[in-house]
């Protein structure tokens, strides 16, 4: 098990360093320190998550592919489910400015007003993001069922699932009964369901 310690430790490095960043009060700190730094704020969240992904990647490859079931996987199924999470995920991102979304070019004031978006894949799920990433990560599992793979998307699935509570909270800040009242018509992550 000390194999796996490694992809472990990279996960927690990388899902603190992101959820600090992205935090409130970090967002709070960065206005204060000047409107200066703060029109990088996104530019520089976005090279810290990617800087701080590396690492994990890195204990990813390195970690032994150890099968845990007496089936091997299946290739093409695994594969279909990561094309369909990959044109998930794709479709999803035609609803945003992927240039604002990356923090390019650095904007010189804080923020113009936010509007909760309810168009495209939003109108099944809250985070249809998350769902392309979870779709892609079970076609990684369903392709090669390994331990590090298990392991891989169970630590995904814990930072999404984390990930989505502060980014619901954050949103219910912003945009308060309007944001209440989306979360009553639309699920979190499964379309057409009431369980969540």
């Amino acid at each position: 098990m000390s194999a796996y310690v490694p992809l472990f430790l990279a996960w927690l490095l990388f899902g603190a360093l992101h959820s600090l960043t992205a935090a409130t009060a970090f967002k709070q700190w960065a206005v204060k320190a000047g409107a200066r730094f703060f029109r990088y704020y996104r530019l520089v969240y976005n090279a810290v998550a990617l800087v701080t992904f590396l690492p994990v990647l890195l204990a990813y490859g390195a970690a032994p592919r150890q099968t845990i079931l007496v089936w091997t996987g299946s290739e093409m199924i695994g594969l279909g489910l990561i094309v369909l999470g990959v044109v998930l995920g794709v479709t999803a991102l035609r609803g945003y400015d992927l240039a604002e979304f990356a923090g390019w070019p650095p904007r010189q004031t804080a923020a113009k007003p936010e509007t909760l978006r309810r168009q495209g894949l939003l109108r099944y799920v809250r985070h249809p993001l998350y769902v392309a990433l979870l779709i892609v990560l079970a076609g990684l599992l369903v392709r090669q069922p390994t331990l590090t793979n298990l392991l891989f998307d169970g630590f995904a699935f814990l930072y999404i699932r984390i990930g989505i509570y502060f980014e619901e909270q954050k949103l219910l800040t912003v945009f308060g009964h309007q944001y209440r009242q989306y979360q009553k018509q639309v699920p979190m992550l499964l379309p057409f369901s009431k369980l969540e």
